[in-house]
């Protein structure tokens, strides 16, 4: 019998965590194509819809086809994403977004995601509770 044993830090590397506005996508070469992307975005505050719709440009002509919103202000962020998607990609080929009830259920849905996952969050306590709520669920 063959056993693994996956160590957080292996477990981990398919997660990326950043800071929306803080040049993540043009800082890291690894997220220059998102197409193997689901990119979950956590936000509770309103934040400078011109820095959103950056935020929503760059996802999305990187390729990425899976958004998630989190967060008090999830469906204002889904809106203008929805809204940027119609403009880039149009009827046909458009991303599939959705919503997760909280940030507590961030695990179970990364955990169903397919391929890499990139989460970006509206402020730097946030990114600490989501990285929290990831190593709290995969690692008890």
């Amino acid at each position: 019998m063959i056993q693994y044993v996956y160590t957080p830090q292996e477990t981990n590397q398919n997660i990326t965590f950043g800071i929306i506005g803080k040049g993540i996508l043009g800082s890291n070469k690894n997220l220059r194509d998102l197409s193997n992307h689901t990119v979950i975005v956590v936000a509770d505050e309103i934040m400078d819809e011109s820095m959103v719709k950056e935020t929503a440009d760059a996802v999305l002509n990187r390729g990425c086809k899976n958004v998630a919103f989190c967060g008090e202000v999830a469906e204002d962020l889904r809106n203008i994403f929805y809204r940027e998607d119609l403009e880039i990609n149009g009827f046909e080929d458009f991303a599939v977004m959705w919503g997760i009830e909280d940030a507590d259920s961030l695990a179970d849905e990364v955990s169903t995601c397919w391929n890499e996952v990139l989460i970006l969050c509206d402020s730097m306590s946030n990114l600490r509770n989501c990285q929290d709520v990831m190593k709290e669920e995969m690692w008890g």
